[in-house]
């Protein structure tokens, strides 16, 4: 195995195993899509999700990325902000601004997971127990595509469960 891929494959199982920082609070790259926040539903915010994975979309802080539904940064909170439908492109801090906390619990499919440094779409529970949420992100290293995956209940721990204000029940 050449140096280039055991690289290659020690950053991938990185990023596997946990969410790496990602959209510094003063990202510049903003990637304007609609006059105002969309009002979405769960149904809409999985299709949506779901594109990004559908194409690969590869992460990249200083990128943007368009489809059907608008143009977006391409790191963990553009992937959020893309899949809610708002204005433009969030940061980790900002996405509060749109959303509300609420008790892990009452996680629904399209509402987040964030903190300080990463957030994730979450998608539904992997376990009856509801302490392992399967998730949705965009997260590195550059080039690596949005990826599905379940946070254990150690990493789920670290996030706080938010739902954006203008979601609607399918």
């Amino acid at each position: 195995m050449s140096t280039r891929t055991l690289i290659a494959v020690l950053a991938c199982t990185a990023a596997f195993h946990a969410p790496v920082v990602h959209a510094a609070p003063d990202a510049k790259i903003a990637c304007g899509t609609t006059a105002e926040d969309r009002v979405t539903s769960r149904s809409e915010t999985d299709a949506r999700s779901r594109s990004w994975l559908d194409a690969q979309v590869p992460y990249n802080q200083q990128s943007c990325y368009q489809n059907e539904y608008g143009s977006y940064r391409t790191d963990c909170s553009g992937y959020v902000s893309m899949a809610w439908g708002l204005t433009h492109s969030r940061t980790t801090v900002t996405l509060r601004d749109v959303a509300t906390e609420i008790p892990r619990a009452d996680l629904r499919p399209g509402d987040a997971l964030t903190n300080a440094n990463h957030a994730a779409l979450f998608v539904r529970w992997a376990d009856g127990a509801q302490s392992e949420p399967v998730v949705r992100e965009q997260t590195g290293p550059d080039g690596a595509p949005p990826v599905e995956r379940t946070w254990s209940a150690a990493t789920a721990g670290a996030y706080t469960p938010v739902r954006y204000y203008r979601i609607t029940e399918d």
